[in-house]
């Protein structure tokens, strides 16, 4: 979050690639499928300045830029997250800035605000040319409102008989200058639902998003018939007027998003849960939920709204040694293994299906630039959030992934990294070698017939390329930790480490 590059590591912590660009993040970054990448940017002069924001960007493989689009004025701004859509288009986080005019004709009590008050709203851009966008596609907190504050306006009725819309005097009134705090977006297009997370009412929201925009504004249309009003929310029962602090099961929290098919829990809604306990003795929480929902999209509207308990959750042993104050996230992975961002540590860390830790890496890129490995970066590397890539993703496909070194600078650890271990393939073909360590040879051992083998040092340089050969001769290398990386004629790729020790 304090610098204006993006990188791309490998599990060992070596860069394989990275993107420099002119604006620190505001505050999301994604790899897409066609490898470009989907960044936003802060706009130093926006007038909002609580969370950065405000610059829409797609940057090629190449560092070039693609798409430019500036989405910041006086009265709005993006913020925290975007989310590219199956059709080209991109959904965007956007406040609202309210006049007190605006906010006394909502019903809002006006002893609870002052000179500012933002609302949120979700924008599906779709880009044109390099630096322009068409909206095609709103949805308005605005527009779904109700209070029973004063009688004489027009969203008048009792709160607790509409879970569907949102109480215009609900929230902390020492944050009304960032009402709801969205921090993340997420879209379903099974069933053509967007998801969103008020950090600040500490709860999640489903609306539809088959609607037009006129409809999205009112009450009804859409393929669920309500238009824009909330088709499910979860969290915070006390939004509503249902239970007490008691029920409260989000606080705080980020990175709310579906998990997609073919994955572990798959259809349920991972969150990341950031503030569970009192002050000074605070821990967070990765939470999956359920939710009520029906093989066509719909929910069961029971009040408070259902799950009563997580599906699964995951707190550190000692619960306060995992906690994050604010944003971080957390993902999934094809094997039930869970990587896990504590962003305001810039700790990255991976869990397996028995919840330990298997995995870790901390980011050495601080306020003052690239940290010496080693040094405590105290808090000034703080990260939005991270995202794993498989190496079978299509937007690696043709590029060059071999590592280029280790980001921070003055690497003195010479402690192995342990993640290659012998792979099998999606064919099956297992390769092994040995001796590991070795002195004078390696002997490969493979099913292939037809395959390339290159030699890569720890800082990416290529030292030996040879092809359908069972033995490499390691004489001229120096002690060290190495690469052997093998190619088959399919195209599958085989990585293992090994160690010169003599």
């Amino acid at each position: 979050m304090n610098d204006t590059t993006t990188y791309l590591i490998d599990k060992c912590g070596y860069v394989v690639h990275k993107w420099v660009g002119k604006y620190r993040p505001g505050l999301s970054v994604y790899l897409l499928p066609n490898g470009k990448l989907l960044k936003t940017g802060v706009d130093k002069n926006s007038p909002f300045k609580s969370t950065g924001g405000g610059w829409i960007e797609i940057q090629n493989w190449d560092g070039s830029i693609e798409w430019s689009y500036k989405l910041s004025t006086e009265t709005e701004c993006q913020h925290h997250d975007v989310k590219y859509m199956p059709n080209g288009n991109i959904l965007a986080i956007v406040y609202e800035n309210k006049t007190l005019d605006e906010v006394q004709i909502a019903g809002r009590d006006p002893k609870s605000f002052n000179k500012y008050f933002w609302s949120e709203k979700i924008t599906e851009l779709r880009p044109i040319g390099i630096d322009s966008a068409e909206i095609v596609w709103e949805w308005k907190v605005w527009d779904h409102l109700i209070q029973d504050f004063d009688n004489e306006r027009a969203n008048y009725g009792k709160v607790e008989l509409h879970p569907e819309l949102i109480d215009a005097n609900f929230g902390d009134k020492s944050q009304i200058r960032d009402w709801h705090h969205m921090n993340s977006v997420d879209y379903n297009p099974k069933y053509d639902q967007i998801l969103l997370s008020s950090r600040h009412f500490n709860e999640i929201w489903v609306i539809d998003h088959s609607t037009t925009t006129l409809e999205a504004a009112s009450h009804e249309g859409g393929k669920y018939g309500k238009g824009g009003d909330l088709l499910y929310r979860w969290g915070n029962p006390q939004t509503y007027r249902y239970g007490t602090v008691e029920d409260e099961q989000l606080f705080h929290q980020h990175d709310a998003h579906w998990i997609t098919e073919g994955f572990s829990y798959a259809g349920s809604i991972m969150i990341f849960n950031n503030l569970h306990g009192p002050t000074g003795n605070q821990y967070s929480s990765v939470d999956i939920i359920k939710p009520p929902i029906d093989s066509e999209g719909n929910y069961n509207n029971e009040l408070p709204y259902l799950p009563a308990t997580t599906e699964w959750s995951y707190t550190a042993p000692n619960p306060t040694d995992f906690f994050a104050i604010n944003i971080s996230g957390a993902q999934m992975l094809k094997s039930g293994n869970v990587i896990i961002c504590n962003g305001a540590k810039g700790l990255f860390f991976e869990l397996d299906t028995a919840k330990t830790i298997v995995w870790k890496y901390m980011n050495p890129v601080g306020i003052g630039g690239i940290l010496t490995q080693g040094i405590d970066p105290k808090l000034s590397n703080n990260v939005f959030r991270c995202t794993f890539y498989p190496e079978d993703y299509s937007a690696f496909e043709g590029k060059d992934l071999s590592s280029k070194g280790i980001i921070e600078s003055n690497n003195s650890n010479s402690d192995v990294c342990t993640l290659f271990t012998s792979i099998i393939d999606n064919n099956n073909n297992v390769t092994n070698l040995y001796p590991n360590p070795s002195d004078e040879q390696i002997t490969i051992e493979t099913e292939y017939l037809s395959y390339t083998i290159e030699i890569i040092d720890i800082h990416g340089e290529r030292l030996l390329t040879v092809k359908n050969t069972n033995t490499i001769s390691t004489k001229e290398l120096s002690n060290g930790m190495y690469f052997i990386c093998l190619f088959s004629e399919s195209g599958n790729v085989t990585t293992k480490k090994f160690i010169i020790r003599r």
